[in-house]
Parts: C-alpha cells; structure tokens; sequence
C-alpha cells in the first residue's frame, strides 16, 4: 500500500485529541485506510500530513480592504477592519487569508478569510508534534464555494447540515422548513454529499438523490482545498513549501483519474521501448550467432583434421601458418616477417642489442619504445601483437600466441 498522505480530522475539543485522531492514509485522491488512534501510532507515517479543521471551529467573514493594504500592513488592516466583528481580541484568534490575498490587497477590494481560535489549535496540535509529526497544511473541512454545496453528517439520531456557499459555511437549522431562507439551496446547481447513514433520509426529505460520501472520503476531498491556514506562527518555511508541490504533483500524475491515459499511455510506451530492445537484441545475437557459425564450417571443411573450435578465425591463422611452413613459403611468424614489421614501429636511430626467435615469437632487448607501438595499425592488419616484457625487452608474436 502506497501511503503518499496523512490526513488527521482535528477534533472539536482539546480533551477529545487524548482519546485518538480520526485518520486517513490516502494517496491524495481516495481512501487507502481509515482509522482513529493515539497521535503516538502516527508518528512513523513518513508522507505529507494534513491537518482537517472541524467546519464548527471556522468562521467566514468577508472585509472590504482598502487599496495598497498589501505587505507588513495587512494583518493590521485586518485586525482594524474585524475588530467590531469577532467575539473576541483579534491578537488571540488565527485569520487566515485565500491564496489570492496578496493580489486584493494590492489593488483593493473584497476578501474572505478563515477565522479560528488560536488557543484551541494549539492545544489539539500539541500531542501530534510532541509525538513527532510535522503538519505541513492546515485546510478547512468545509470551505466556501462558488457551487452551492449541502454537505449532510452524522446519523439520523445526531445529524448536520452545513451549507458552503460563495460567502461562507453556515450550519443549517434541524427543520428544513426554515431552508427556504437559503437561496441557493433551491438551485438546480445544489450538489448534495450525504454520509451512508443519512442517504435514505436526505432522499425522502429533498426528493433529490444524494451523493454518498463517508467522513472519510470528505477529509480526502478536504485535503485537496486550495486554502491553506497553515499561516502565522504554523507557515511552512520555502523549502518544505516546494517539497509538498512537488509531493503534490507527483501525486497528481500517478493517482489523478484525469492523468490516467497518460499514465497508460507512458506504460504502454516504455513496454514497446523494452520490447523492441529486447528484440533488437535478440536479431544482434541470432547475427553473431550465425556468423559464428558460418565462420566454423569455412574452418572444419577447409580444415578437416581441426575437431574442436574455439577461435576460428585464430585457428585458420595457425593452419595457413603450418601449410606455408610444410610449403616452404614464409609466414607471418617466421623469423623475417617478424623483423621486417618490428623495424617498422622501431625509432629512427634504435637497433636492438639482443634478438632471439623460438617458437614463432620475436624477443629483442635494448630498445625503447612507446605506448603507442602496441598498436600501430602495421601490426593489428598483420595480426601480430607486441608486448612488453621487461624494462628494455619486447615480444613481438602472433595475436592470441601464448
């Protein structure tokens, strides 16, 4: 199993984090596992963790910033602007603002931001990083939506309605008589998620078929918003920035449904390069193979009394070399040929000191040579081999002679 990410739902209160975290092991686009356990059993999940706020821990409120109010001064132009609105000091509570903040702020205009208690995420924080884990993104469960989304939890005991609208996320009333004053809830444009338990009864009470979609399923689709409060003092430095979109992205391409033809498309391809390898190859060897082969029946019938080939074309040499020395014709390893190729790779000026022939091979001493006499084409076409054989003693011979 593959587990690329971890989602944690955070829970409503500090005290219910000792009791464990509702978790999800994803691959960033569907549900691998999904579990509750201590923060202490998580710690060895070594993917990107993502952090869920509860939607009733999240507040929307749209301000109306004022030109040029971008930089350093934002966060203070908030806190003027939603001073009149909150319940409590703006200093104590977390706000957080859209990607595109930056941009409004700039340039004037209007603004949605995240507002929750500050105290109260760190307290459900605390046992995860004191137990190792790094959350990397802070997203909301529910976040606003220019799609009107109705988002039905719990069972039919203990049930939510929560409505995410362009503006915000409002919790509906229990009576869905009182709905009408939700405009968007009589859209055709509505999209309903309903948990399994809650399915049957949205269907009969909406007369609309809903959409199945665990809690689970939502924290996954959670984990894919485009709003980060992972900002102020819980801001991810640069580097573990571009760590988690290049995460992201690899996720993308490997799991997305919509990359799936590419990915076939890449599979099918690398199996066509194997194979054609593989066969290249295979026509390379079948080649040599009958090269060889044709190579050892020149030798056995030109040579009938050679039983076994090991270097045909070593061998053919050595057979000429005997029949033009029964002939008494010189060969290449006579003693003359031998002296006539080594003066032509000797120095101008250079004779030998010492010279001995035995056994078709040619040792002289006294003279000096360079690395590249080894191999002069002189020698190489004439299938001779000069080597070294102490400081000023060299051996001339055919190739492959012991």
């Amino acid at each position: 199993m593959t587990v690329l990410m971890l989602i944690i739902a955070l829970p409503h209160s500090a005290k219910a984090a000792t009791a464990g975290y509702a978790h999800v092991h994803s691959d960033g686009h569907s549900v691998l596992r999904s579990v509750t356990g201590p923060a202490h059993s998580l710690s060895s999940h070594a993917g990107e963790v993502v952090a869920v706020l509860p939607f009733g821990r999240l507040a929307w409120l749209r301000v109306q910033l004022p030109p040029a109010s971008h930089g350093t001064r934002l966060q203070h132009v908030l806190h003027g602007l939603l001073e009149d609105r909150l319940l409590d000091e703006p200093q104590h509570l977390h706000i957080a603002l859209p990607p595109d903040a930056e941009s409004v702020a700039r340039t004037g205009g209007s603004l949605l931001v995240a507002v929750c208690d500050k105290q109260w995420l760190r307290d459900v924080l605390a046992p995860l990083q004191a137990a190792g884990l790094t959350v990397q993104r802070l997203v909301p469960e529910l976040s606003p939506s220019d799609t009107p989304r109705l988002h039905v939890m719990g069972e039919p005991e203990r049930s939510h309605s929560v409505f995410s609208h362009a503006d915000g996320v409002a919790l509906l009333p229990p009576n869905t008589a009182q709905w009408s004053a939700f405009a968007g809830l009589a859209t055709d444009a509505l999209q309903i998620h309903a948990e399994p338990a809650m399915v049957a009864r949205v269907q009969a009470t909406l007369q609309r078929q809903p959409r199945l979609q665990s809690a689970a399923q939502r924290w996954v689709q959670s984990s894919q918003s485009a709003w980060d409060l992972a900002q102020g003092e819980w801001a991810q430095g640069r580097t573990q920035q571009i760590q988690r979109q290049m995460l992201a992205i690899w996720q993308t391409l490997r799991h997305a449904p919509a990359w799936r033809p590419v990915r076939w498309g890449l599979s099918a391809l690398l199996v066509l390069q194997v194979v054609g390898l593989n066969a290249l190859a295979w026509r390379e060897r079948s080649a040599l193979d009958a090269q060889q082969a044709s190579l050892q029946s020149i030798l056995k019938n030109t040579f009938p009394s050679v039983a076994l080939v090991i270097d045909a074309p070593l061998q053919m040499q050595r057979e000429v070399d005997v029949l033009l020395q029964k002939s008494g014709a010189l060969s290449r390893t006579d003693f003359e040929p031998l002296l006539a190729a080594l003066a032509g790779v000797l120095p101008a000026g250079q004779a030998p000191s010492q010279i001995h022939f035995a056994q078709h091979s040619l040792r002289v001493q006294g003279v000096t040579l360079d690395a590249n006499a080894t191999s002069t084409p002189a020698l190489t076409t004439q299938g001779l081999q000069l080597r070294q054989d102490g400081q000023d003693t060299w051996v001339l011979q055919a190739e492959g002679a012991p």
